[in-house]
């Protein structure tokens, strides 16, 4: 959109960078409240320089980094050594050198992707927010039905596990700090005796299973393909042969979720089911880790897709299967965040952090 006249001093760069999409946001600081301004949506796979991304963006709206106050980039990987290796990318992001070739006013921020989804989630309203589970027994009144979350008020530990093109895991303290971590390139644990044979699979593909192998888009296909391999070998129960489709047809995860949900491919629908279960099982480890009595938050793009697998039993029944500790684990709700520009806004508000009263 071309520049409409607002007061440079005011606005800020915000990023999402992902595995699958690169969102940029332009938002203007009226008081204390950002307002969205201009954003521009990429796939991921179609850039190689994300300095030359990003000043094309400002070049479509006559900008320049130096009429920006202060910007955010939040990425999908972790930040070390002011390095961010962007996992599902394969790419390297130099952060002295992407500052550098961006003078903004302020130095340019870079934080990991779930540390930006967890500033975010402080300013979603509650129909950016689903409940799973009403009926949990909630600590504090306040839970039962989540209000815009504000970093001033201490609360509870929450945290967030979001599945998209890979797997993410944060920690929201009682204090409003987050806390992002690579959680989930942990060892992924089988709890059944078909996902003893699933990790099997997955360690003859990649040696190393984590559970963002399993939680993911890609992770989604290779369950698929796990299953289709049992379904195909007489030694193994499986579904029936006629819904097993032609060795070269291999779905999407997109397409995959689609026929199950549509009730067209019962091999589909067995993909989603066992996805669902482990999504919860591992919510349920996060949540017992995290002691996250403010909730557990399901972000990434896949989640809102399959919001009616995820309303059944499989997820929940899986979430609280704990033994001793299902007590302690039916009073944390859990929530299905709809909104998909959550890490935008998180990106945003760290981006002018400086400008609000501390």
């Amino acid at each position: 959109m071309p520049y409409a006249g607002i007061e440079k001093g005011q606005l800020y760069l915000a990023g999402d960078i992902g595995g699958t999409k690169t969102l940029l946001g332009l938002y203007s600081l009226e008081g204390t409240e950002l307002v969205l301004v201009g954003e521009r949506n990429f796939p991921s796979k179609d850039w190689q320089d994300l300095t030359a991304l990003i000043q094309g963006f400002l070049d479509e709206i006559a900008l320049t980094p130096e009429d920006i106050t202060g910007g955010c980039l939040s990425l999908a990987g972790p930040i070390t050594q002011d390095k961010c290796f962007l996992t599902n990318l394969n790419r390297v992001i130099h952060c002295p050198d992407l500052r550098s070739s961006l003078p903004l006013r302020r130095p340019l921020l870079l934080v990991n992707d779930l540390e930006a989804m967890g500033q975010g989630l402080m300013d979603l309203r509650g129909e950016d927010l689903i409940c799973l589970n009403p009926s949990a027994e909630s600590p504090s009144p306040s839970l039962a039905s989540p209000p815009a979350l504000s970093l001033a008020r201490p609360s509870l530990n929450r945290a967030l596990i979001a599945p998209g093109t890979g797997l993410g895991q944060a920690m929201i303290l009682a204090d409003g700090r987050v806390c992002a971590t690579e959680g989930a390139h942990g060892d992924y644990a089988p709890r059944t005796e078909q996902e003893i044979r699933l990790w099997r699979f997955l360690a003859q593909r990649y040696g190393h299973v984590s559970y963002e192998r399993v939680l993911s888009g890609p992770g989604l296909a290779d369950l698929y393909q796990f299953l289709r391999w049992e379904a195909l070998s007489p030694a193994l129960p499986g579904p029936a042969s006629d819904s097993i489709p032609a060795p070269d047809s291999i779905l999407t995860p997109a397409e995959i979720t689609k026929r199950a949900l549509d009730g067209i491919c019962p091999l589909c629908a067995e993909t989603l089911e066992l996805f669902v279960k482990i999504l919860g099982a591992e919510a349920g480890n996060l949540a017992l880790r995290t002691l996250a009595y403010g909730g557990i938050y399901l972000g990434g793009g896949i989640p809102p897709k399959i919001l009616p697998k995820l309303q059944e039993d499989g997820f929940l029944e899986a979430f609280l299967a704990k033994g001793r500790l299902r007590g302690l684990l039916s009073q944390i709700p859990i929530y299905v965040i709809l909104n998909e520009k959550t890490p935008l806004l998180g990106a945003a508000h760290l981006a002018a952090a400086a400008e609000y009263p501390v």
